[in-house]
């Protein structure tokens, strides 16, 4: 721990100047730059419960959007995230329902002055953050910490020995350690998290997908969809898509919306022929490819695509969720590196529902073979319906261990 809390100090030039191109580079304003450093908070006026839950970025907000909706009204709900667009997305989810603000970096000082505004009872992180100097901070003044959807990357797994212990003892301060399924039981078992934490009670992702969502089509043509791309996935997929010459329509819609401009630049497209939604573009006769650079506007484009290529994972990024457009029943197409989803990807390979491909140009070979083939995508995406439909009970499961009394509501759509 003592490396650690040298190291922090060692690098606070470095954390700043990021925290300042960040709050300048990802549009995060004055507020990212003060909260992210401990000031510019708000204490809530009215608090009946005080529950903080801590969401790294846009896919643990997500992951905890059932949840939240089945606590409210009676808890009081404190969402905290590290970035700019998980912030945007908290507004748009939930607007005044909840208090929100960015999470302190992991310096003492910070954290004190939140944990003085705030004053939470229970702690809820999302996924994988394991910072020291909050959970010491936050335990220290009576908080129950708690990890849901827990997972460990295999960074964390290889960190240096110091790093690992520093791990374990921040892991002992933790009340519930609630994992995705066992192989990451025996990940947290390998870092020495205590043994009466752990439990295994499924993916937290499940419930936002427990029922079939209806939207209208956010476009008036057919199209294919690529979704949550990352940088050089979206000019080498356009490049092979326009060599099929299809009717269709590509439209991409970016992890980071930030990027359209550049996305822009990098396709072989004159300019005519490409149309963004963060400029005031409407798609028109000549346009062939179609960039929507909002956050949150995934869901209505899953549901009404011939099919789905999900980005992040033709680049070392670890994929991004594919249970979203699952729960459409759409066909979905992906890369070789699903690392940070190898439970979901594999749960929809099992029931013929995804398939993964290890480059581009065999993604295309499949593109190709399927768009036309009108049953075999119905078919493919009746499994991925059928593959989550023995993971409804995830949520409550949640809820039975996390606040069993509390008068619960089950999410809304």
């Amino acid at each position: 721990m003592l490396i650690y809390q040298l190291l922090i100090r060692l690098l606070s030039p470095l954390a700043l100047f990021l925290i300042i191109s960040d709050a300048i580079k990802k549009h995060g304003g004055w507020i990212f730059f003060l909260q992210r450093l401990g000031f510019g908070y708000k204490k809530p006026e009215h608090r009946s419960s005080s529950i903080w839950i801590h969401c790294a970025s846009v896919g643990e907000v997500k992951a905890a959007e059932p949840l939240i909706r089945s606590l409210q009204p009676e808890a009081e709900i404190l969402l905290t995230t590290n970035t700019p667009t998980g912030y945007a997305l908290i507004q748009t989810l939930f607007k005044q329902n909840v208090s929100y603000a960015y999470c302190p970096l992991d310096y003492p000082y910070a954290i004190r002055r939140f944990l003085r505004t705030y004053a939470p009872e229970k702690l809820w992180v999302i996924e994988t953050e394991i910072w020291p100097n909050l959970y010491r901070l936050a335990h220290k003044n009576g908080i129950e910490i708690s990890i849901l959807n827990a997972r460990l990357s295999k960074k964390t797994l290889n960190s240096p020995e110091w790093l690992k212990q520093s791990y374990e003892k921040t892991l002992s301060l933790v009340t519930h350690l609630l994992v995705r399924n066992d192989q990451e039981a025996k990940h947290f078992q390998q870092l020495h998290a205590p043994e009466k934490a752990i439990r295994v009670v499924g993916n937290l992702k499940f419930a936002a997908i427990a029922k079939t969502v209806k939207t209208e089509c956010p476009v008036d043509r057919p199209y294919v969809l690529l979704a949550s791309s990352h940088d050089n996935e979206e000019a080498e997929i356009t490049q092979r898509w326009l060599a099929l010459q299809r009717p269709e329509l590509l439209v991409i819609v970016p992890r980071h919306p930030k990027r359209a401009i550049q996305i822009v630049n990098s396709l072989p497209l004159n300019r005519n022929q490409i149309s963004v939604h963060s400029l005031g573009e409407n798609i028109h006769a000549t346009t062939l490819v179609y960039i929507d650079d909002r956050i949150g506007a995934l869901t209505p484009f899953y549901c009404h695509a011939k099919l789905v290529v999900m980005g992040g994972a033709f680049v070392p990024k670890g994929g991004h969720n594919v249970l979203e457009p699952a729960a459409c029943g759409v066909p979905i197409l992906t890369g070789p590196d699903m690392s940070d989803f190898e439970a979901e990807s594999e749960l929809l390979r099992k029931h013929n529902a995804l398939l993964q491909c290890p480059d581009y140009d065999a993604l295309f070979s499949e593109i190709n073979r399927i768009i036309d083939a009108d049953n075999e995508r119905k078919k493919m995406g009746d499994a991925a319906k059928q593959a989550l439909q023995d993971q409804t009970h995830v949520l409550e499961d949640y809820l039975q261990i996390l606040a069993p009394k509390l008068s619960l509501h089950p999410a809304k759509e």
